[in-house]
């Protein structure tokens, strides 16, 4: 069952990865063809986004990909709140589906990581460059933590990167730009900012 479940969760990532890389080399995904979708779209597009974040989230999609592509597509004004959103809301299914489903979903080390170190490991998860956040995301709903309590440390943890991110995608056409500077600048200091959070708190498992 523990394996199964981690199949899955595997499969849909590797499903999902695949349609975009598909959709890149055939030339029907492009920066324009998006664009244009989401004009199209109009008032539905920021919650097609929403939900599109959502669902990539619980599928382990790297949220830094959808961070900068909210930037590019809706500018950063409007780009941080909807990322946020993606971003909350993804983390209260995959929590959610957690404790419906067991821990069989998530690595023992990393259960045991956020069981033991409660909110700054969800912090860390956020802050620290390369760590599994949305794996994160799982092992909380299996480790006795509150909803609330965990959702509000997704959105503030969340919060430097997404900014980052947002910026870089709003910037993607000039990225030497100032906005561009500011956006890496940001990162490596939230970078900074995790790996002294995750020292105090106890290293990530690797």
């Amino acid at each position: 069952m523990k394996q199964r479940g981690r199949w899955r969760l595997g499969a849909l990532a590797g499903v999902l990865a695949a349609l975009l890389v598909a959709g890149v080399v055939t030339g029907g995904l492009t920066p324009g063809t998006i664009t244009a979708a989401v004009h199209e779209a109009g008032a539905f597009a920021p919650l097609a986004f929403v939900a599109l974040g959502a669902a990539l989230a619980c599928a382990l999609f790297p949220g830094q990909v959808t961070a900068t592509l909210g930037g590019a597509l809706f500018g950063v004004a409007a780009g941080i709140p909807l990322v946020l959103a993606a971003v909350v809301v993804g983390g209260a299914c995959a929590f959610g589906l957690a404790r419906l489903v067991g821990g069989g979903l998530v690595p023992e080390r990393w259960r045991t990581w956020v069981r033991e170190r409660g909110v700054g490991a969800v912090l860390a998860a956020r802050l620290l460059p390369g760590a599994p956040a949305n794996v994160v995301n799982y092992a909380a709903g299996v480790s006795g933590m509150r909803l609330g309590t965990f959702l509000a440390a997704v959105a503030l943890g969340a919060v430097p990167k997404t900014v980052a991110y947002v910026a870089l995608g709003g910037a993607l056409h000039d990225p030497l730009s100032a906005r561009g500077v500011v956006a890496v600048g940001l990162y490596a200091a939230t970078a900074v900012a995790g790996i002294v959070l995750a020292r105090r708190s106890a290293p990530a498992p690797v």
